[in-house]
């Protein structure tokens, strides 16, 4: 059933940002896919470098063939212990980001005098001299700010962000997990229908619409609206957390103790006109 598997890391593998081990029945779930012919790809807003600390640090049995950072960027074993861009996706997204970064340069000025407004909000990196994105101190201010930053005038068209908890990362319109996971499959000949996709959080959403995969799962430590998500999407919410949750969705799709949803909610699908999880190349 399952051919691509795509898991979110941060809450869907491992319930720490610095975790121990991998849980028994998640590790035994992954060897088990594998062995049958599943091909797993790591799907995370981490960097590549955090993201193979994290699987590090994690201990799993088997490892990704492919990992997909930063909700955008393609990357493949290079045959020495290291990893190299899948394709020539991550180059036009670099390229794409630098454009809509450069000439945002007014906005982001915006935004920083929003951002001096609350207390405890904090840009994060930069990017080429540029905030990659800000963290605040709770979800509520987070809401707050996000509200506050949807009136700003000025805003490029294709200036967006991509949210997980109290972390908000700016990005252009066309790149996230959904369209990364898109190109991924397109790259690979995988269709939907082949794929599960797991994750927990808001930045997860836009590979859980059943769209870009048709089998879609959460633990129980996701957010409400990814919740909601994979449940119209006709995917399995799970009552464990986690890696727990991660295995037992695993699990019962691989052995056909659920399946696909034909009955999809269109209505909570992305809105493809916008460019989120398109096929489309650009």
């Amino acid at each position: 059933m399952i051919r691509l598997l795509s898991t979110d890391f941060d809450g869907t593998l491992a319930d720490t940002i610095y975790p121990k081990h991998c849980v028994n029945s998640l590790d035994r779930e992954l060897i088990a896919a594998v062995r049958e012919g599943a091909i797993w790809a790591v799907n995370t807003g981490r960097s590549l470098e955090s993201a193979l600390d994290g699987l590090s640090r994690l201990g799993a049995s088997v490892v990704p063939d492919y990992i997909l950072t930063n909700e955008r960027h393609i990357h493949k074993p290079d045959g020495k212990g290291g990893w190299l861009d899948y394709g020539d996706w991550n180059e036009i997204c670099r390229a794409h980001h630098d454009l809509l970064f450069k000439e945002s340069g007014s906005f982001f000025d915006r935004i920083a005098v929003l951002v001096a407004l609350h207390e405890g909000v904090s840009f994060q990196q930069l990017y080429n001299g540029i905030p990659e994105g800000l963290v605040a101190a709770s979800e509520e201010e987070l809401d707050q700010i996000i509200s506050e930053l949807e009136a700003l005038p000025g805003r490029p068209e294709n200036f967006h962000y991509q949210r997980s908890n109290i972390y908000l990362r700016f990005c252009h319109r066309r790149y996230d997990k959904g369209s990364a996971l898109a190109e991924l499959s397109r790259l690979i000949d995988m269709p939907a229908s082949e794929i599960l996709a797991i994750g927990d959080h808001q930045n997860d959403l836009s590979m859980l619409f059943g769209e870009v995969a048709e089998m879609v799962a959460c633990p129980s430590n996701s957010h409400p609206s990814v919740k909601d998500a994979v449940s119209k999407a006709g995917g399995h919410v799970s009552e464990l957390p986690a890696g727990e949750g991660t295995a037992e969705a695993i699990h019962l799709y691989r052995t056909g103790k659920k399946f696909p949803s034909e009955k999809r909610n269109r209505d909570a699908a992305p809105d493809f006109s916008q460019g989120q999880t398109s096929r489309l190349r650009y």
